[in-house]
């Protein structure tokens, strides 16, 4: 039992784990949080705005009144200012720009911009509120992010001081990473069981009867076409409901972890295409890859780099790179070394 202790205290807190899988995680978020915000453009006045007063006994009824004042209902410039610094703010979060403080501002205007109005949310909504209160803790800048851009550019610059120790640092990243497991595990779990008292799920239909809802009908031909294949409505309806209901059993296996991964990655990629639910699609997508390691993504990012589609991009890269500046020293003994071989010229 100590020893079991003591493994577990040496995983929270020796290393940040899955890095990777939040890096990625950050750009889904901030790519759901965009396709949401950049569309209202033109309603965002009606839906939180100061034209949104219809929605005023709901939102007080909700005791949302302490972030009121970030997104004005009183002034339409405030409220705009608000609302593309928003815009801004997402944009950079997901670009890793200052990742940390962009991450803390994105949580508190994502749950003011809700606050405003409750009859626009979904499931996705509250996934996003619940992990970036999560995510405040993570270290979602290590990779594919500004940040971990400029650090490389700065390898050669004085190192800083931590502000924390780093098994500080690290234990709150892995506490982060096991909540964030959690909560999708939660949602997967009673999802799963509020399907098995449904009768459409048990025999087979349940898929038949989403894809025919008019509200959520993006690509009316699409579904219809689905519709004609009986065998695979009843095929993707057990698939979702067992994958979600035996969600926490499947982890513990590897074959079936990859198995139920790749099969709600799909689900939820087909979630947002048929039904347009896309910012609940890619948060769900962005929690599952957090089971996906570090040592993994190496793995397939390797293999990448060995195509030759990737050697092109790289090749073509490279032609338009700015060239590397140097140092006075490098500079000096270039001029030296140029000294040399021209003497040498004339010696000949």
């Amino acid at each position: 039992m100590v020893d079991l202790v003591n493994r577990w205290l040496s995983w929270l807190t020796s290393v940040q784990h899955n890095l990777r899988s939040f890096a990625v995680l950050r750009i889904l978020y901030g790519l759901g949080l965009l396709i949401t915000l950049i569309p209202s453009i033109p309603e965002r006045s009606l839906l939180w705005g100061p034209a949104s007063f219809w929605v005023d006994p709901e939102a007080h009824r909700r005791g949302y009144f302490l972030f009121n004042t970030i997104f004005s209902k009183d002034n339409a410039f405030f409220f705009d200012v608000a609302f593309f610094g928003m815009i801004l703010v997402v944009f950079l979060f997901m670009i890793g720009l200052q990742t940390r403080i962009m991450s803390i501002l994105t949580l508190v205007l994502v749950f003011a911009l809700q606050a405003n109005n409750g009859y626009v949310l979904n499931g996705g909504d509250t996934i996003y509120r619940i992990t970036l209160l999560f995510l405040v803790f993570a270290n979602l800048g290590a990779h594919f992010s500004v940040d971990s851009w400029l650090a490389k550019r700065r390898k050669n610059a004085k190192i800083r001081r931590p502000l924390l120790p780093t098994h500080i640092t690290s234990a709150s990243h892995n506490v982060a990473l096991v909540l964030c497991c959690f909560q999708i595990i939660v949602v997967y779990v009673v999802s799963g069981i509020w399907k098995l008292s449904g009768e459409e799920w048990l025999d087979g239909t349940a898929l038949f009867y989403a894809l025919r809802i008019d509200a959520f009908m993006v690509y009316p031909a699409f579904n219809e076409l689905l519709w004609q294949s009986s065998m695979l409505i009843y095929i993707a309806t057990f698939i979702a409901l067992w994958v979600q209901t035996l969600f926490p059993i499947a982890l513990l296996w590897r074959p079936t972890r990859i198995f139920v991964l790749v099969s709600l990655v799909f689900m939820h990629s087909g979630i947002g295409i048929l039904l347009g639910l896309w910012p609940f699609s890619l948060a769900m997508i962005a929690l599952d890859m957090l089971y996906i390691r570090d040592s993994t993504w190496e793995s397939v990012l390797g293999w990448a780099r060995r195509t030759r589609a990737w050697k092109f991009v790289e090749n073509e890269a490279a032609k338009y790179a700015p060239a590397e500046k140097k140092t006075v020293a490098e500079k000096k003994k270039d001029a030296v070394e140029t000294d040399a071989a021209d003497e040498a010229v004339v010696a000949g």
